[in-house]
């Protein structure tokens, strides 16, 4: 069984797992270089996080996701989180724009899964009706993987409506939502969103979306006092350590 080196957070918030995360570099969605990758490290260490899932998009188009490629990113970085602290850990996911040709690659093993595990991060277009997402999650599940659905509260379809989101946790999807988004970065009917989600505790995972160490930059400390604060050390415990951890060592997630 692997382990993510981390500890739970206390209330000085750290040991926290990044799970969606785009720190590779020279990728389509991630910084330049090997360089600000390490910039992006240091950032998401000084948060509080200790372990990262690297999640390049794979979007069908020309982009290079070679698993030898992104192996040697990795190990790379991995040398590099040592440096910084011997629990700093890093591992290798992917976000997947859906489609059927993805779905194929995916059953076919072209395309990584979070952590080399049973879960699989999709993305959808923010206009996709909602149908269609529902149709994908169901055709997951039916090839033995658990899909984790990102970013979902800028889907279009769903249009603040919590039982739709309740309706695609039931299909077998498990929720991620950004950071930024609780904290108001992303305006307010999106923050709206997610406070109600949160309530409703319809989130299994918060993760930073991180790109680069600008308006992407990989922050997360703030989002985590704010969800302590308002529903408890033990649902942000959940969204952003066990939960994620669970993902990691491929194991189920209590619900």
């Amino acid at each position: 069984m692997k382990s993510d080196g981390t500890t739970p957070p206390r209330h000085d918030i750290y040991g926290l797992i990044d799970i969606n995360c785009h720190i590779l570099p020279g990728m389509a969605d991630g910084p330049q270089d090997m360089k600000e990758s390490i910039e992006m490290l240091k950032l998401a260490y000084a948060e509080g996080i200790r372990t990262i899932v690297a999640t390049p998009l794979y979007n069908g188009d020309k982009t290079d996701i070679r698993s030898d490629k992104l192996d040697k990113f990795v190990k790379e970085l991995n040398k590099k989180a040592c440096e910084i602290d011997e629990n700093l850990k890093i591992y290798l996911g992917c976000e997947v724009a859906y489609s059927d040709a993805s779905h194929e690659k995916i059953v076919m093993g072209k395309l990584e899964s979070m952590a080399d595990s049973k879960y699989v991060m999709l993305r959808f277009d923010y206009h996709t009706d909602f149908d269609t997402i529902a149709e994908a999650i169901r055709d997951i599940n039916m090839d033995s993987y658990i899909p984790i659905v990102a970013d979902i509260e800028f889907y279009n379809c769903l249009d603040g409506d919590i039982e739709k989101v309740e309706e695609l946790i039931q299909l077998g999807a498990y929720v991620q939502i950004k950071a930024s988004s609780v904290t108001g970065e992303m305006g307010h009917d999106i923050r709206s969103f997610v406070k109600k989600l949160l309530k409703n505790q319809l989130v299994h995972f918060v993760a930073t979306g991180a790109a680069n160490t600008d308006d992407k930059a990989p922050l997360i400390k703030e989002c985590a006092e704010y969800i302590e604060r308002k529903y408890g050390y033990e649902y942000m415990n959940e969204l952003l350590f066990i939960n994620p951890k669970a993902v990691i060592e491929n194991d189920d997630i209590d619900l």
